[in-house]
């Protein structure tokens, strides 16, 4: 058995790879994973496209690479011979749309974690063909599900490493102790300028407060210009890092930001840091009316807010409430349900690959 997971970008962006990774090994599987590689961070992955310095910002450039990418992917697993596919995004699932279902129908799966072009009216049919003659369909959350085609039964697949999260179901252990100032942290991929903005506005040049923006990602840069035009001290930035000190870097800090703006793209889904804050035990400042405010409401895990506008005030309220014992016992009791959640999706993929 040989297996490739798809990807559309580089390894770093796409960390559900791992899971993925992690259930191959365990079932003896031999496998490759092929990515895009658009920053040159992947310059020793052995299956890589690269699309050198290409401005993608373009997006004439960006659909010319996104068809190489495709055409480039066609000719790997024809040329390789793969037994079992994981494709990874609508973009590539409707972009290898034929060579999936004439010559892989039923040996690959279709994972979905952004909403995208499968929206548009002429590309839907081509999608809800390619979910249907797959192994099976894998989304990152629940909220997905109004917007994919119905009648498909969609496996849900978390964003966590499944052995850090029995680690911290094992533990009540939690560093935050609501001592001034306070870190809010925004750890990884940094985007969405606009929403990050107004976190910064709201807490910017306040002295109880710390903001910390550690990764890297399109907005960095431009939020960092705006910190330092406005003169706030208590925001700072820091790029890349590694993925084995991220435990470290969330476990220093007192919130997690999920502050992402309120539009169809980003009220669904959800985040690598809402995980992250769950297993090390974190409060959270997440969007009105998105899925993760709806979970964050339901276990009490954190701010929930509209605008920003009042987010100082709405911390503090927290912070005056907080219970240790019952905040602890509130993340594992989520974090249990998405475990076993996590279990259906690891015996469909063992049973794909047998």
């Amino acid at each position: 058995m040989k297996a490739a997971i798809i990807i559309l970008g580089n390894s770093w962006v796409c960390p559900y790879v791992n899971t993925y990774r992690r259930i191959l090994e365990k079932q003896g599987c031999v496998y490759d994973v092929i990515l895009w590689d658009r920053d040159g961070s992947d310059a020793a992955a052995p299956i890589r496209y690269s699309s050198g310095k290409a401005n993608l910002a373009n997006p004439l450039v960006k659909a010319y690479h996104y068809l190489k990418y495709a055409d480039f992917i066609k000719r790997t697993i024809l040329e390789n011979g793969y037994d079992r596919l994981v494709v990874s995004g609508p973009h590539l699932a409707i972009l290898l749309s034929g060579v999936l279902r004439k010559k892989y129908k039923g040996r690959y799966i279709i994972d979905y974690r952004d909403i995208s072009v499968e929206q548009h009216l002429l590309l839907g049919g081509v999608y809800s063909k390619v979910l249907e003659s797959s192994f099976c369909n894998v989304i990152s959350s629940p909220g997905f599900r109004k917007y994919l085609p119905a009648g498909y039964d969609y496996l849900i697949s978390h964003n966590f490493s499944i052995d850090v999260a029995m680690e911290s179901l094992k533990s009540d252990s939690s560093n935050f102790t609501k001592s001034l100032p306070l870190e809010i942290l925004t750890v990884g991929y940094i985007r969405n300028y606009n929403s990050n903005v107004k976190v910064i506005q709201s807490l910017g040049g306040n002295a109880d407060y710390s903001l910390s923006f550690v990764g890297r990602g399109d907005a960095a840069a431009s939020l960092q210009e705006f910190a330092a035009a406005k003169g706030y001290a208590n925001v700072g930035f820091k790029g890349f890092y590694k993925k084995e000190d991220e435990a470290a870097i969330v476990s220093s800090c007192d919130f997690i930001n999920i502050f992402f703006p309120d539009d169809v793209e980003h009220s669904p889904i959800m985040s690598n840091r809402f995980y992250l804050a769950l297993i090390y035990k974190k409060p959270m400042i997440v969007t009105e009316g998105s899925v993760q405010a709806a979970l964050v409401k339901e276990y009490g895990l954190g701010v929930v807010t509209g605008d920003c506008s009042t987010l100082d005030a709405d911390i503090r309220e927290f912070c005056s409430a907080y219970n240790h014992t019952v905040f602890c016992n509130k993340c594992k009791d989520l974090l249990e349900l998405f475990v076993e959640e996590y279990r259906v999706f690891e015996q469909s993929v063992i049973n794909f690959l047998q």
